[in-house]
């Protein structure tokens, strides 16, 4: 997909935690697969004791602008402020930490490359163990006042793994950080967020797909849809709290909102079809599902109503998983062909649709990061389902963790 990033004139703008900061203009420009280059310097420290927090941050950092995919990090030649020859960069970072018995307190500033002014200094406070987060929103940051994207490097994953013959929701970092599980169930399936602290599933735990909400930041889980037969949740608007839910009514799969409490609001099909996988156009206004109703799965839009049907899908014989990018100008799906299933993009009118990869490989369950970039998506190598995260610009892929069903979080 042919990409050009934001040309971008930038005059920096204040925030709460800057304290200083010279307006500058940059004009970036990357075409697809280019990448650009920014100075790291090490982060500097006044105490040894300090070293190892400020080499993690050092090392997250680097790590963190690797994988935008859009930045190439560079380094001076040591003992000098200069590249190799050949070399250049849009801007410089350096970082000065120190520590009390309050913690530490990081010191950085983003410079112009060429000019040597600067971009943004900011200033963060952490404790022990701390340096990850910091680096994260380090490097979102640094992303942001660049090009003008939105940044990833704080987002999580949600996904289920079999282990044992049980199936239960673990979350891990965007990098593949922080593994741990979240539920304890005997099968779960389809998580999803609803914000940066609360998802949605289905588990059998009570012998019956019954949809449970979970609260991470307090700690709790509840019930929120638990009628006889399929209670699973799709997409979340929250501009209305509305979560899309597919639910069995006389056996057959229909589409309906519900809101956060487990209140009904508003049923979206009626018909002898089976209705699935609803997930909701960024500006909440359509909805994007599955439908057999002309005997095979295809991608149909609705509005928010139910009404103005159309067919998004009008070649394969199976298409399933649609899920709207965050910018709204793209539609992921999978489509079986040839016993695989290609990952696809498609504009909203069906009028362009293309195929991610034409490998040896079957693609699952995609889940849009935060960015409109990168993608999360189930892929099956030599038997075991792996967690792959796929940059749509670049093509480059890279395997995560293993597990199916991926949902990517939004910024925290």
């Amino acid at each position: 997909m042919n990409r050009t990033l934001a040309l971008l004139f930038l005059s920096v703008l204040f925030s709460a935690h800057a304290y200083s900061q010279t307006d500058v203009h940059l004009q970036v420009d990357r075409e697809r697969g280019g990448r650009i280059p920014i100075v790291l310097n090490r982060i500097e420290y006044e105490l040894p004791e300090s070293e190892t927090s400020a080499e993690c941050i050092s090392e997250v950092l680097e790590n963190d602008l690797k994988l935008t995919g859009i930045f190439k990090p560079v380094h001076f030649i040591e003992g000098t402020d200069t590249l190799k020859a050949g070399l250049t960069a849009v801007a410089i970072f350096e970082g000065k930490l120190t520590s009390s018995s309050e913690g530490y307190l990081l010191d950085v500033k983003l410079l112009d490359y060429s000019s040597r002014g600067v971009i943004f200094r900011k200033n963060y406070r952490f404790q022990a163990g701390g340096c990850r987060g910091v680096s994260h929103n380090l490097s979102d940051e640094i992303t942001y006042f660049l090009v003008g994207e939105t940044g990833i490097a704080t987002t999580s994953i949600l996904f289920v793994r079999e282990r044992q013959g049980s199936k239960s929701v673990y979350i891990v970092d965007y990098d593949g950080h922080g593994l741990r599980k979240l539920t304890d169930d005997k099968l779960a399936v389809s998580p999803v967020w609803l914000d940066k602290n609360r998802f949605c599933y289905t588990s059998y735990k009570r012998d019956n797909p019954d949809c449970y909400i979970v609260d991470l930041k307090k700690g709790l889980k509840r019930l929120l849809s638990y009628r006889k037969g399929l209670n699973i949740p799709g997409g979340y608007y929250s501009g209305k709290d509305e979560i899309l839910m597919t639910i069995s009514v006389m056996g057959n799969s229909e589409l309906f909102i519900l809101d956060s409490s487990g209140k009904m609001k508003r049923r979206l099909t009626r018909n002898r079809a089976i209705d699935c996988s609803a997930t909701w156009a960024p500006n909440g206004r359509e909805i994007v599902f599955v439908s057999d109703r002309t005997s095979v799965p295809q991608i149909y839009i609705m509005d928010r109503y139910g009404g103005n049907l159309r067919r998004l899908t009008m070649s394969g014989g199976y298409n399933t998983s649609p899920v709207w990018s965050p910018q709204g100008d793209l539609i992921s799906y999978v489509s079986r062909e040839d016993g695989l299933y290609r990952l696809k993009l498609a504009s909203p009118d069906g009028l362009w649709v293309d195929t991610v990869y034409r490998d040896y490989l079957s693609y699952e369950d995609p889940s849009w990061a935060p960015d409109g970039s990168h993608l999360a998506v189930a892929v099956e190598y030599s038997g075991e389902s792996w967690i792959v995260v796929v940059n749509i610009d670049s093509g480059l892929k890279r395997r995560l963790v293993r597990g199916k069903s991926p949902a990517w979080s939004p910024v925290r």
